[in-house]
């Protein structure tokens, strides 16, 4: 009842803006993601907005309705039911990671892509509809069976719309899925406040479907920022806003904090990242610390 309530709204004010009303007249696959929607066949709707992704010359108005539709969607359950598809049996877990990584110094995006397979993979593609490819990747060896692939560096977010992965097992069998990408976060949600501590925005909804966003924390050695971590913290409750004291050697360290907005798209799990890092000197404590040490 609650989406479809939000979609009333959600479709008036659509209505509202005139030209925009013949959306709702005819018989195209956007209109047709409207009515599945409305409803509450969300894998229906999906399947509709796959198709009306994949029209030639799509208006930017169309493309950012799409967005928008899919966004309304994913309320129901955090995005469940958005496809039926299951996974085959020689691979347990796919998930997909866009990231802002921002710095004291610059602010750079990536994706990354996770995996598992007991017999293992031999290639791994995500394209971006109709022919842009984003992923290509040929694996060997352990990372057959766990891997991580990475497209790092990015001068902008990974956009909006329709994507294909296409994965294929060491036995020549071939999975392929369509993945519907929301609009990357406009608002920047967490910062730094000081050397030492962050802000986090509160959260865009009280009763959202999905779970509440989570923390993590990392110090690395300061020349290896891309390592494996020295120390590590996830917070799901009550998420901390300061760095605590470290029991670490002397030294400079690189510190990042990157707050974690998960959904889904059936069993395919999405992740929207925010990283904010810097570099540190430890041990730093802070001035409340320093007080409560100080001998009379």
């Amino acid at each position: 009842m609650r989406l479809r309530l939000t979609h009333g709204l959600f479709a008036a004010a659509l209505i509202a803006g005139g030209t925009q009303a013949a959306w709702f007249d005819g018989n195209d696959a956007l209109t047709s993601a409207h009515q599945r929607l409305l409803e509450g066949n969300t894998a229906g709707s999906m399947d509709a907005m796959i198709e009306a992704w994949q029209q030639p010359n799509l208006s930017a108005s169309r493309q950012q309705h799409l967005a928008q539709l899919l966004a309304l969607a994913i309320t129901e359950d955090c995005g469940r039911s958005l496809s039926q598809q299951t996974m085959p049996d020689w691979l347990s877990n796919l998930s997909l990671r866009r990231e802002t990584v921002q710095t004291t110094s610059r602010v750079y995006y990536r994706l990354q892509v996770r995996g598992e397979s007991q017999p293992g993979i031999a290639r791994f593609s995500l394209k971006h509809w109709p022919d842009e490819t984003i992923i290509s990747q040929r694996l060997s060896g352990q990372n057959q069976h766990q891997w991580l692939l990475e497209q790092d560096g990015l001068s902008e977010p990974v956009k909006e719309g329709l994507y294909q992965l296409e994965v294929t097992s060491v036995e020549g069998e071939t999975w392929t899925s369509w993945l519907l990408m929301t609009q990357p976060q406009p608002l920047q949600k967490i910062s730094w406040k000081d050397t030492r501590s962050w802000r986090i925005a509160p959260p865009d909804s009280l009763d959202s479907t999905c779970q509440r966003p989570f923390l993590t924390l990392n110090l690395y050695p300061h020349n290896q920022p891309d390592g494996s971590p020295i120390w590590s913290i996830e917070k799901h409750k009550r998420l901390p806003t300061t760095l605590p004291v470290l029991d670490v050697p002397n030294g400079l360290y690189w510190f990042s904090v990157a707050l974690i907005e998960r959904r889904w798209q059936g069993a395919l799990s999405v992740e929207e990242v925010q990283r904010i890092g810097r570099a540190i000197d430890l041990p730093d404590l802070d001035p409340d610390a320093l007080r409560a040490i100080k001998p009379d």
